[in-house]
């Protein structure tokens, strides 16, 4: 849900839709009208009970689908972010196992101090919805905006990624690798800029989230992630 309000995800989108004229027309419905999309829903639904989460779920789905109706004439970083929330569940056309995670690790401290202009603004977006709580929806009526890109009431993004770091935390500590997991912290934390845009503390649960990727499940891995993973896509480093 977090990958879907990012502004360079929309722009990705929009150059889908210039492709898509030219492609097979009964595909492009199948994915967007009638029983294909009723099955895929369906199969959200099964591990998503979330209304929410179902319909932004089933948006990517459908994102991701068109996508690879017009791969051979996207950039490959181009399909590359298209595809990137589901690259490491459900692995695409263009994947490959992740690389050592010391080398995952260098690779994140070395891109870290290039983040720079509308790229860094993204991740600062990111980090920012997924540490703050979910407001309550304000009382529409004359004259009453509407954010049209809220999270559900019932989701709570930020309770999520607090619940997924204090595991890893955990599972350092079960480990005895505590020392060596706040030295790759601190590493990243030094790394990332420090303009005040609110990204330092955020590198460093990135960098142990990735630290501690063998003893976790990959759906954590990848939230605690999330901040980064348009502008550094996961599956890439290293």
């Amino acid at each position: 849900m977090v990958s879907r309000q990012r502004i360079s995800a929309g722009v990705a989108e929009e150059a889908i839709d210039a492709l898509l004229s030219g492609a097979d027309e009964a595909m492009v419905n199948a994915f967007t009208t009638g029983f294909r999309v009723t099955q895929v829903q369906a199969a959200i639904s099964k591990a998503l009970p979330d209304a929410g989460a179902v319909t932004a779920a089933l948006e990517s789905a459908q994102v991701v689908a068109l996508g690879i109706l017009v791969r051979e004439q996207m950039d490959p970083a181009q399909f590359a972010s298209i595809y990137r929330p589901f690259a490491t569940v459900l692995p695409g056309p263009t994947y490959r196992p992740p690389a050592p995670i010391d080398r995952q690790i260098a690779a994140f401290l070395r891109l870290l101090p290039t983040l720079k202009g509308e790229v860094e603004a993204e991740v600062a977006a990111v980090a920012k919805a997924l540490s703050e709580k979910p407001k309550a929806p304000a009382a529409v009526g004359a004259g009453a905006a509407v954010n049209v890109i809220a999270a559900p009431v019932a989701l709570d993004p930020a309770a999520n990624y607090t619940a997924a770091w204090k595991h890893v935390i955990g599972m350092a500590n079960q480990t005895a690798r505590t020392q060596a997991f706040r030295v790759m912290q601190d590493s990243a934390e030094q790394a990332a800029p420090h303009d005040g845009l609110g990204i330092v503390g955020f590198a460093g649960v990135a960098a142990g989230a990735i630290f501690m990727r063998d003893v976790l499940p990959i759906e954590k891995v990848l939230l605690l992630y999330e901040p980064f993973g348009s502008a550094f896509p996961y599956e890439a480093l290293g």
